[in-house]
């Protein structure tokens, strides 16, 4: 058996009361495990353990995994935590009633894009600031069972304003290959994908690796048997989590644009960094593997991933492929 949980008081405030409910879901559904929950989700036990911990709020993608493996209601669930964010967060006078039937605020409401601005506050450069602006809290509010710098990296990922984005185009060389064969019409949304954290492993070479090894570069591709589609490989219920929060108030329905894609790609890679700091090996392909088939397969070691090497093997023959001739002797550092 799992260690005992500690005890919750729900009047000790909005978080931990939101906890307290969350495993009261849990005991409806039958009290699963929590191993029995990740292997319902894209996530660990521990990471769906925290969520219910009653120490910070879940992530977006997180709660709705917790939700969906326990039979609930996650658009509910997704009100609930911005309005639990709202109490959290906003000044004694200005709160809202607490009691479970308050009124919940919509996902785009003023109080909410407040908040928003505290998301976000290690972008690299002079830029921070107007980056800021533009941050989301949908996915990433913070949540999940990772350490400290971890939960920030995965915390500070907007959508790169398009000035920047061109500051870092203007020498895409640094970043990929230019003979490398990487569709052109693509390369910029790759160097966004690939410079959202600063993660290391995730680099603008790795999603051009992910996404080659996942379609090679085709963005119509669809297979239903799998629930995949496009350049990436999305499912929906997958992909929603790693979009824009604007567009998250719905399952998305292929065929996904490279747009939405490529981009939702760096998201995800950012997100799932920290669970897999600990994992021996290649950390680069680690995170692909991650991307593959989830974070708890990963830290298993076991069949699963054993299973996906000819597809590891190929990012990494990418990777060396598209990586910059002036990182070659580096070869990537955190391998």
């Amino acid at each position: 058996m799992g260690r005992q949980e500690q005890p919750l008081d729900p009047e000790q405030g909005p978080v931990v009361r939101f906890a307290h409910d969350l495993r009261d879901l849990r005991r409806r559904a039958g009290s699963p495990s929590y191993r029995q929950l990740a292997a319902r989700t894209h996530f660990s036990a521990s990471t769906l353990a925290s969520a219910a911990a009653g120490q910070r709020l879940p992530s977006a993608a997180v709660l709705a995994a917790f939700v969906n493996a326990c039979g609930g209601d996650p658009e509910e669930w997704e009100q609930r935590r911005i309005h639990t964010h709202v109490l959290s967060t906003s000044p004694p006078s200005v709160s809202s009633p607490s009691t479970p039937n308050a009124q919940v605020e919509t996902r785009d409401s003023p109080q909410q894009s407040k908040s928003r601005w505290r998301v976000l506050r290690k972008l690299a450069g002079p830029a921070a600031a107007l980056a800021t602006a533009v941050v989301m809290l949908g996915v990433f509010a913070s949540g999940d069972s990772v350490p400290s710098k971890g939960a920030q990296a995965a915390d500070r990922l907007p959508d790169m304003p398009a000035a920047m984005v061109e500051v870092r185009l203007r020498d895409d060389g640094r970043w990929l290959r230019t003979d490398a064969g990487i569709p052109r019409q693509y390369r910029h949304l790759i160097v966004e994908a690939g410079t959202m954290c600063d993660v290391p492993q995730v680099t603008p070479a790795l999603v051009a690796a992910i996404l080659e090894a996942e379609s090679e570069f085709d963005p119509l591709l669809s297979d239903p048997a799998k629930d995949e589609y496009g350049i990436a490989r999305w499912t929906p219920r997958v992909l929603r989590y790693y979009l824009p929060p604007a567009k998250q108030k719905a399952i998305p329905k292929p065929p996904f644009s490279p747009e939405d894609s490529i981009p939702a790609v760096g998201r995800m890679l950012c997100a799932i960094a920290p669970e897999l700091e600990s994992i021996p090996g290649d950390r680069a392909l680690n995170l692909a593997a991650g991307y593959r088939i989830s974070t708890w397969r990963v830290q298993l070691q076991g069949a699963e991933l054993r299973s996906i090497q000819p597809y590891l093997n190929r990012v990494r023959a990418n990777l060396d492929r598209y990586q910059p001739a002036s990182d070659s002797s580096q070869g990537l550092a955190g391998r």
